[in-house]
């Protein structure tokens, strides 16, 4: 009966306005990226709670050029019966709804600091990342509400609190290069094909050229402006006529205005 009214309780006041108590300890923090790809950011949300929670309101709103695809929620909620993640991309929302007790005894969350779920993002090209922020929502009544029991009365009695909420324009960790490099090429020996990968922190003039073991230069592979960014290009054995050149020892050299380095390849046929 006990676990019933509760149950109610925390239902109402996930519509209702609820009493509130300061929260000046009580946090919910979008945190910076832990792993990510490319074109995709993953956040996790932490909760630092002076209480032992029972159910958390959690309405958040992500920046555009984002697409929310999934919600992971961690091992620290795991003891809650009823955990939800309702995703809205077109108005870039996702409400997250968590209760310890549903159907039966389950331990409340116990006062600490922790993430409690991961928000999976894609991001648009060009995009470098995602802003975060708790909102608050009508019809049905959402807020960043911690719901908690009260025991002061002798009984318990549903409380709420709202917590500060922390967050920070949330970056995709750089997938740039840090150093200028030259790499060898693969495969070597090689016949009659071998790509040559190089990497460029900075974006400016690049060239590479093919040498003989005379020093002549046999071909240019790159000579332009290019972006930052790791980059590979493919040699086919032959010079700047499109005659293939024969079996040896050939060396290939990148340039920038702030790089240069040489490297041995072997042609075998």
């Amino acid at each position: 009966m006990k676990r019933n009214v509760l149950v109610t309780s925390i239902l109402v006041l996930f519509l209702v306005p609820a009493f509130v108590m300061a929260a000046n300890s009580d946090k919910f923090v979008a945190s910076k990226a832990v792993s990510t790809t490319s074109d995709e950011l993953v956040v996790p949300l932490t909760v630092t709670n002076t209480q032992k929670l029972v159910a958390m309101d959690i309405p958040l709103e992500f920046s555009e050029g984002a697409t929310l695809d999934d919600v992971v929620f961690t091992d620290r909620v795991k003891n809650f019966e009823f955990t939800i993640a309702n995703i809205d991309n077109e108005n870039r929302q996702v409400v997250l709804g968590l209760i310890s007790m549903v159907s039966k005894e389950l331990p409340d969350l116990d006062a600490g600091s922790g993430p409690i779920a991961e928000l999976h993002f894609t991001l648009d090209n060009g995009v470098k990342g995602v802003e975060i922020k708790a909102i608050e929502l009508k019809d049905p009544n959402h807020s960043l509400t911690y719901y908690y029991n009260d025991y002061s009365s002798g009984r318990p009695e549903v409380r709420s609190i709202h917590p500060d909420f922390e967050t920070q324009y949330v970056e995709r960790r750089s997938t740039l290069p840090e150093v200028f490099a030259l790499h060898q090429n693969s495969p070597n020996p090689f016949n009659p094909v071998t790509a040559i990968k190089y990497d460029m922190p900075k974006a400016g003039d690049v060239q590479i050229a093919v040498f003989n073991v005379l020093g002549q230069r046999v071909t240019d592979l790159v000579d332009g402006y290019q972006e930052a960014g790791s980059h590979e290009v493919v040699w086919n054995g032959k010079d700047d006529g499109g005659s293939s050149v024969a079996s040896g020892i050939y060396f290939y050299r990148i340039k920038t205005s702030e790089f240069s380095d040489t490297k041995k390849m072997l042609l075998l046929k």
